[in-house]
């Protein structure tokens, strides 16, 4: 069986009105993000495929938030940021989970850190695994690396991705295309069959 991966497609990154959408939002406008998501979504359903979802959020008060310095976390509580239940970790209409998809909550830059995205995947037998969201340079390259490490099949889609600019974004591609394929999705298409 195969599956989607998508990760970190909330309104705070690809809604202007998002708190950290400054530059990610114009990306994603200017290369129709969402609606190139939203198809290899549905390709991948069609093929019978395991969509997952796995968001970035925070509770109340921040209790999961590090108490360091971190350079990735600086600032989400001054500025009220990845607070879960909130409007800015929910997902875009148009590329939200369907029914009985899962919707993985993650306190770090990794998905597979103290989550469940691993049981998951081991209980549906998943072998073969594909990577979309954001940011390119962080999240998705990440992924890519711990997915490697626990010995999935890993391929990242490059335009199902998305960064603050299109630098940012190659170089992210750069990075996960050391430990994953890193692939469009017209090239990955004719390979995924209904399963």
């Amino acid at each position: 069986m195969i599956a989607l991966l998508c990760v970190d497609l909330m309104n705070e990154y690809l809604d202007p009105k998002g708190v950290l959408s400054e530059e990610t939002s114009e990306f994603v406008k200017k290369h129709d993000s969402l609606q190139r998501i939203a198809r290899i979504q549905e390709h991948f359903r069609e093929q019978g495929g395991l969509v997952i979802h796995v968001r970035t959020g925070f509770s109340e008060g921040y209790p999961e938030l590090p108490d360091t310095n971190s350079k990735i976390f600086k600032g989400i509580k001054d500025k009220s940021a990845l607070l879960l239940e909130g409007w800015g970790t929910e997902i875009p209409e148009e590329i939200a989970p369907h029914k009985g998809e899962p919707v993985i909550r993650k306190h770090r830059v990794g998905p597979f850190d103290r989550t469940r995205l691993e049981i998951i995947l081991r209980t549906k037998d998943i072998k073969d695994l594909y990577i979309v969201g954001g940011l390119s340079l962080g999240t998705v390259s990440m992924s890519a690396y711990e997915a490697h490490d626990m010995d999935f099949n890993v391929c990242v889609i490059d335009d199902g991705c998305y960064d603050r600019t299109d630098e940012r974004h190659e170089m992210g591609m750069r990075v996960a295309g050391q430990v994953a394929e890193v692939k469009t999705f017209a090239e990955i298409a004719p390979r995924l069959t209904r399963m």
